[in-house]
C-alpha cells in the first residue's frame, strides 16, 4: 500500500501549477505487484497457486484441503452459459489435471486430501464433455473406482465423492462406459458392488446407475449432446420452453468453438451410452441386484443396525427400472417380474392405494401403468 501511495504522489500534479509550470516527469511502471493488488489475480494465476499449495508437502493439510476447496470454485462451470466461451478456466490448458491426479494415488495425500481433489475433478467433470476427454486420456477409471471399497483408504466420504467424480465422467460419455468392461477395471462389478454398501447414502449415490433419470441408461436423441439450451428470449410464436439444440438442427455455418462443448458438437455419437449400458445391465447380473435391493433390502448402518427399507433409494430404483424396461424397451426375465409384481402389490397395499403409491414414489399415473405393462 505504500509502495502505491508513493507512485500516486509521483503521477499526480500540484494542486498550485500548472501543468506547464514543471518539466514532465519520467514516466514509472506499477510493479505487477500493485497491478495484482489493484485488480486482482487471474483465474488462471489463482487455480495454478491453489493446485501448487495442495501438492505441497510442506504445507499442513489444512493448507492444502484449502487450497483445493478454492480451486474447485474456479473449476464450477453453468452448463448454459459456457457453451459458446472459449475463454473459461481449463485445467489442460494450465496442465494442471495431471497433479490433481496425481494427489488420488499420493501416499503424501491424506483421505481428506483425496476427498477434496476427487470434489474438484467431479465438478470439473460436470456438463462438461471436452474436460471429460481430456481427464480420460489419464486412464482414471481404475483409481476412481478403487475407493468404492468400504476400507480404512476409502471412508463414506471417500466413496460418495468417487460416485459424484464418476458420474460426470461417464455422463453422455460412450468411451468411458465401454471402458467400464476392459480387463482389469472391473467396472461394472464394483458399480454394482455399490447397490450393496453398508452406507445408505453411498447407495443412494450410485449415480452411475441410478439418477433421476439414470444417466447412462437413458437414451439420447439422435445427434443430441445430451444439453439443453434455453432459449432466453422466445418469439411471440415461441411458447418459453426448454429447447432442445443439436448438431442435427445447427445451421450448417455454425463453427465448432473451442469451448466446454466441443467433444460432443465434433461426434455426437459419444452421447450415446443407453445400449452399453443396457448390455452391462444384462450381461453383469446387474439387473438382479438392482431387484433384489428393491424387493429385499439389505441391512445398512455400521453394524446393519438398520433394516427397514429406505424410501430415497426404492424411488431411484423405480425410476431405473422405469426406464430399463419402458423407455429402453429392456427385458425382465420371469423371475425379475414376479418379484416386482409382489413388492408393487404389497406397496399399494401398505400405502393405501393406488394413487397413494404413486405419489409416495412419485410416479404419474401413465408411467405406473406403462411399468405395470411390462410385468
Amino acid at each position: 500500500m505504500e509502495s502505491l501511495l508513493r507512485w500516486s504522489l509521483q503521477h499526480s500534479a500540484p494542486q498550485d501549477s500548472a501543468a506547464s509550470d514543471r518539466a514532465p516527469a519520467t514516466r514509472q511502471d506499477l510493479n505487477p505487484e500493485i497491478i495484482d493488488m489493484l485488480l486482482g489475480k487471474p483465474d488462471a494465476e489463482l487455480m495454478k497457486e491453489d493446485v501448487a499449495a495442495a501438492v505441497d508437502t510442506s504445507k499442513s493439510e489444512d493448507e492444502r484441503i484449502a487450497a483445493l476447496d478454492h480451486l474447485e470454485m474456479y473449476v464450477f462451470l453453468d452448463p448454459f452459459l459456457v457453451q459458446r466461451i472459449t475463454d473459461y478456466p481449463d485445467l489442460e490448458k494450465l496442465k494442471l489435471w495431471e497433479p490433481i491426479q496425481s494427489l488420488l494415488t499420493s501416499k503424501d495425500a491424506s483421505i481428506e486430501i483425496r476427498v477434496q481433489a476427487l470434489w474438484v475433478i467431479g465438478t470439473a467433470l460436470q456438463n462438461n464433455p471436452s474436460a471429460q476427454e481430456v481427464y480420460l486420456s489419464y486412464n482414471p477409471l481404475p483409481t476412481l473406482l478403487s475407493f468404492l471399497t468400504p476400507s480404512s483408504e476409502s471412508t463414506v466420504s471417500a466413496r460418495s465423492k468417487a460416485l459424484y467424480t464418476l458420474s460426470g465422467l461417464l455422463k453422455h460419455n460412450a468411451p468411458a462406459v465401454k471402458q467400464l468392461s476392459d480387463p482389469g477395471v472391473s467396472g461394472w462389478q464394483k458399480i454394482q458392488n455399490a447397490l450393496h454398501d453398508p452406507n445408505i447414502g453411498v447407495r443412494r449415490k450410485s449415480q452411475p446407475i441410478q439418477h433421476q433419470p439414470p444417466l447412462m441408461l437413458a437414451p439420447a436423441p439422435p445427434g443430441s449432446t445430451g444439453t439443453p439450451n434455453i432459449a432466453l428470449h422466445p418469439t411471440a410464436n415461441e411458447p418459453e420452453t426448454q429447447q432442445i439444440h443439436t448438431p442435427d438442427t445447427q445451421a450448417a455455418s455454425d463453427p465448432v468453438h473451442d469451448n466446454s462443448h466441443a467433444a460432443h458438437l465434433r461426434d455426437a455419437s459419444r452421447a450415446q451410452t443407453s445400449a452399453i449400458t443396457q448390455d452391462a445391465l444384462e450381461k453383469y447380473g446387474i439387473l438382479d441386484s438392482v431387484v433384489s435391493s428393491l424387493v429385499s433390502p439389505l441391512p445398512h448402518g455400521v453394524d446393519g443396525e438398520n433394516t427397514e427399507a429406505d424410501h430415497d433409494y426404492d424411488e431411484k430404483v423405480l425410476r431405473l427400472l422405469y426406464t430399463y424396461t419402458v423407455s429402453c424397451h429392456g427385458n425382465l426375465n420371469d423371475s425379475q417380474k414376479a418379484s416386482i409384481k409382489k413388492w408393487l402389490i404389497a406397496e399399494t397395499s401398505s400405502t393405501g392405494g393406488v394413487t397413494q403409491l404413486e405419489e409416495k414414489y412419485n410416479l404419474t399415473s401413465v408411467e405406473h401403468a406403462d411399468l405395470t405393462s411390462k410385468l
